[in-house]
């Protein structure tokens, strides 16, 4: 591997040819902080020489380069020339925005203007809103980089302009106006003289495949590139586009992550969705060693194979991001009404019961149905006992797995990806049962977190942890109709203005009606006027308060007492 490195200034390198982000980098990503605290260091600080890091490239050809390193910064420094350009603009002065300009934008050799940075993620966004001297106006979908490339400009324009003010600030008669407009446009120009001449170490590599070497070296161990950068990194190395103009595999990459941006998830939820891929198929390990156990899998193969290999992850990961987005964003995916009425209900449940160690099995029997290993009913069945599982050991008592679920979910979700027999699907299933029901805690610690639950007008907190109870309680169906629970809410049967709130807010006293009923028949009632006219409904009515001529405190805690033991001992029963 030759390495040639030399310092340069900002102006020098922009005058060396054309620079493009390549496909395994990250899009661009520096936050308010970042972009003030370089504004701060490179324009406000007093400074002969300022150092401002190093740059690493590859040629293509001449003079085309592809950056390895420094993306960020050089990226930051074209928002910088442009602001200062426009500024320039704004003042009437053509000739000097063009001559900051020729750093943007200049003729090739065949004397068409090409953008000396080019980034394939961010177009037509960052060409046109920001590099263009003139904006074409083209409609841009502003997605997550150009969001951030959006504020990064629009930061750099406020900063500039509490300096530079718009020459619309001032009044066109005022007679001290030129000397004004000359005072502004020298500090433009110190502004700019400052940015170009900004200093980087140059490190030129050979080709793109120490490019990619180089580029994990530096960002393994660095504090930037998440899981999925160092992944997408890995993938593209091992699988070159074959096309010039089309680059299939980064157009694959892309599209998941647009996947999770399109749901309002970000970086995190991809993070953890490769996490709890590889759980699911290939093996127990953290989210911190999760790319090394990826690579080391990827590299254990000949060079053939593990083209191969990576072609069948990255697949993996497009195909399997769909089944994710179903588990982390229900509200979000398209099912059946088959799939609306037994799936849904049982991840929207378990989303609520703010879990995530049991995401790899479920993601695997997901998986396992889509590829028709399963049926409907029968991933029904498992994810209900799953739910029944966190219901009562997460929802109910609070337990602290001691890091033994996630690694027995994983283990059993790998049984079940790597069988294509129902049977063997089966007895895994019920082993994995069988285990989760010995870590079950006691009736007695689940009564008394169970009685401990409460929801008035102030205390909201467990509002839908009661509401989701109450509806299972109800069951699904009154005078054999479907109950509409999207319509139901939640009744006080002592009122909230009667007693302690720490009575009245207690489970034993809440029922669900339709808001109709609740607001126009049952406001004002005493305890039995509201059970006749629950009964003359047919509302689905409890033995206990059919059986009850009065309500007090305790008739309410007699009556949360037989629910919490027809939760633990019926309704979820493990």
């Amino acid at each position: 591997m030759k390495i040639e490195a030399n310092d340069k200034e900002v102006q020098d390198i922009f005058s060396l040819g054309y620079f493009k982000i390549p496909r395994f980098q990250r899009p661009y990503s520096w936050t308010e902080e970042e972009v003030i605290n370089f504004w701060d260091d490179v324009v406000l600080r007093d400074y002969i020489d300022y150092f401002i890091g190093s740059m690493v490239v590859y040629q293509t050809e001449k003079p085309y380069y592809g950056i390895v390193d420094g993306q960020q910064r050089l990226t930051t420094i074209t928002l910088l020339l442009a602001a200062i350009r426009n500024a320039f603009l704004d003042y009437g002065e053509e000739n000097l925005a063009r001559g900051v300009h020729q750093y943007i934008e200049k003729a090739n050799i065949d004397n068409i203007n090409e953008y000396i940075l080019n980034s394939e993620t961010s177009f037509p966004y960052l060409q046109d809103q920001i590099q263009s001297f003139k904006k074409a106006d083209i409609q841009c979908t502003v997605g997550n980089e150009e969001q951030n490339l959006k504020l990064a400009f629009e930061l750099i324009n406020k900063q500039l302009y509490s300096i530079i003010p718009t020459i619309s600030n001032y009044d066109s008669s005022d007679d001290l106006l030129p000397e004004i407009k000359k005072t502004k446009l020298e500090k433009l120009k110190e502004i700019r003289n400052k940015i170009l001449s900004l200093k980087l170490v140059f490190i030129q590599l050979d080709n793109e495949d120490d490019a990619y070497l180089i580029f994990e070296t530096l960002n393994t161990r660095g504090k930037d590139l998440t899981t999925p950068d160092l992944v997408k990194n890995l993938l593209l190395e091992k699988l070159r586009k074959a096309n010039v103009t089309l680059d299939t595999y980064k157009t694959m990459w892309n599209r998941i992550l647009e996947k999770f941006d399109n749901n309002g998830l970000d970086q995190n939820f991809v993070d953890s969705f490769l996490y709890h891929h590889w759980l699911s198929k290939y093996g127990e390990t953290t989210q911190n060693k999760l790319y090394g156990e990826i690579k080391k899998y990827v590299d254990s193969f000949n060079k053939n194979e593990s083209e191969t290999k990576a072609q069948e992850l990255l697949l993996e990961f497009q195909k399997n991001s769909d089944y994710y987005l179903s588990i982390v964003s229900p509200d979000r995916y398209s099912w059946s009404p088959e799939e609306k009425s037994t799936i849904y209900q049982s991840l929207k449940a378990l989303r609520l019961f703010r879990v995530r160690q049991q995401t790899s099995m479920v993601l695997s029997l997901i998986r396992a149905y889509k590829e028709k290993k399963l049926t409907l009913r029968y991933l029904r069945q498992i994810l209900w006992k799953i739910e029944c599982f966190h219901f009562i050991f997460n929802a109910i008592t609070s337990q602290r797995s001691s890091g033994s679920i996630g690694p027995l979910y994983s283990e059993f979700a790998q049984k079940v990806s790597n069988t294509d027999s129902l049977s063997t699907i089966q007895s895994s299933n019920t082993e994995l049962l069988r285990k989760l029901k010995y870590k079950i805690p006691t009736f007695e610690e689940f009564e008394v977190n169970f009685m401990n639950l409460i929801y008035t007008k102030n205390k909201q907190r467990q509002k839908k942890l009661i509401q989701y109870i109450l509806e299972k309680l109800m069951g699904k169906n009154s005078n054999a109709l479907p109950i509409d629970y999207t319509s139901v809410t939640i009744e006080h049967l002592l009122p909230q203005s009667k007693e302690d709130e720490e009575i009245v807010g207690k489970i034993g006293n809440l029922i669900l009606v339709d808001k109709q009923t609740n607001t126009e028949e049952l406001r004002d009632c005493d305890f039995m006027r509201k059970i006749e006219i629950l009964k003359e409904k047919k509302y689905p009515l409890d033995e206990y308060l059919l059986n009850s001529t009065q309500w007090t405190e305790k008739e309410i805690e007699e009556r949360s007492k037989l629910m919490a033991e027809k939760a633990y001992y019926e309704v979820w029963l493990l």
